[in-house]
Order: C-alpha cells, then structure tokens, then sequence
C-alpha cells in the first residue's frame, strides 16, 4: 500500500495541471466503481484504524477519479487534481506512519 500510494502521489502532484479527459469507456467506470467499492468495503470493516486511514483516502482518490469524467472548468479541474494528490498523499503517510510503528514495536521485542 505504502509503494503504491507512494507512486501515485508523485506522479498526481507531477501531473496536476495537466488535466485530460478520461474517456467514457464503460469498462474504465465499471473498473473504477468496483474499486472504490473494494477500498470503501476495507475501510468499513477493518478495525486497524492505519488501514481505515489509507483505505479511507484511496476511496476518496479514485471517487475524485471518477469526479475528473465529468466535463468541469479548468480551475474545478485543477481543484479536483489537487484534492485527488492530497489524499493520495495522506494514504501514503497513513501507510509509513503504520509501517513505522510496526517495526519499532517489532524491535521492542526482540
């Protein structure tokens, strides 16, 4: 999750004012549907509150994915890319500070 976030965050901050309409293929919104449902189902379930943060933010992401379809002006795109990067962002931060946590309680017990 972690490497994953990580990589979308640079490369949505990199591309933020570049802003091109997705295409209406069918496929690509039944895919982004199925994953928004897929991450908001392990944010509703999960009691590890690191992967209710992370999840919580990707769900956010790729509805703000789905948001960028629609036909906005360019600052609504531009509004809409920077609120997309920022919660990839926070779901990267979500996974580092959970991994972090993770191995100095590891080493505390060695």
């Amino acid at each position: 999750m972690l490497l994953f976030c990580s990589y979308v965050a640079v490369a949505s901050w990199l591309t933020i004012t570049q802003y091109g309409k997705f295409p209406h293929d069918p496929l690509r919104i039944f895919g982004l549907a199925f994953v928004v449902f897929c991450c908001a189902s392990i944010t509703y379930r999960s009691s590890f509150s690191a992967d209710r943060g992370a999840f919580g933010a990707a769900t956010a992401a790729f509805i703000l994915m789905g948001v960028r379809m629609a036909t906005l002006t360019p600052l609504a795109m531009l509004a809409v890319g920077a609120a997309e990067s920022l919660m990839w962002t926070i779901a990267a931060a979500v996974a580092l500070v959970a991994l972090v946590r993770s191995f100095k309680t590891s080493h505390r017990n060695n």
